[in-house]
């Protein structure tokens, strides 16, 4: 066999193998950041406060000079030793780029020191609707871990969702929201003829 020729066989051979290793390694880094959010996110309850804020709203902007996120809540409190910050009634819209937003409402929240993980803990509703008012997607979940800066989120509690042809539940969520794609780990049961209520009041 030439050189080229076994060169070539060992790249199929060993290729599969290396996609899976990055695939690996780059689901062990998101999952990291999970565990390291929600160890800190317990740490912060035996914190003492040094400042909150009530009707708490912050708007992110791109680059572009356009926003990229708002998140309100009912009170932030902060973390002085995590440096980390607890939310009360938490509501995020993900402004996407030529199509509609994702709107984003939980019981609790909290953000970690960088800004880099948000947890959204307890019930949590998330839906998109379109210009004229009518919801596209509605889906309800408990405890949603969310990326910002990678509109990534998911969760391994079940999951709602309902859209105009059907209702679907599911073991577990994976959200690429910029992508508009969910990916549905377990247990994934569909019925056709969904129903979607009006979006609540902003």
């Amino acid at each position: 066999m030439s050189a080229r020729l076994l060169q070539s066989s060992m790249l199929r051979r060993w290729l599969p193998s290396a996609l899976l290793l990055v695939l690996a390694v780059a689901t062990f880094i998101v999952s990291r950041q999970f565990d390291e959010a929600e160890s800190g996110a317990t740490r912060a309850r035996v914190d003492t406060p040094d400042f909150f804020m009530e009707r708490f709203v912050t708007t992110i902007m791109g680059v572009d000079g356009k926003p990229v996120r708002t998140i309100k809540a009912k009170e932030l409190v902060h973390y002085p030793e995590t440096n980390t910050k607890e939310l009360e009634e938490p509501y995020m819209v993900m402004y996407q780029t030529g199509s509609p937003s994702w709107h984003i409402r939980s019981e609790r929240g909290w953000i970690s020191a960088t800004g880099d993980v948000l947890l959204l803990l307890g019930a949590v509703h998330a839906w998109r609707s379109s210009k004229s008012g009518v919801r596209i997607i509605d889906i309800h979940t408990r405890d949603l871990r969310i990326l910002p800066e990678t509109d990534y989120g998911e969760t391994d509690k079940p999951v709602t969702i309902a859209t105009k042809d059907g209702r679907t539940v599911a073991m577990g969520m994976r959200a690429f929201l910029k992508e508009s794609r969910l990916e549905l780990m377990a247990q994934v049961k569909t019925q056709v003829t969904g129903h979607l209520d009006k979006p609540p009041a902003q």
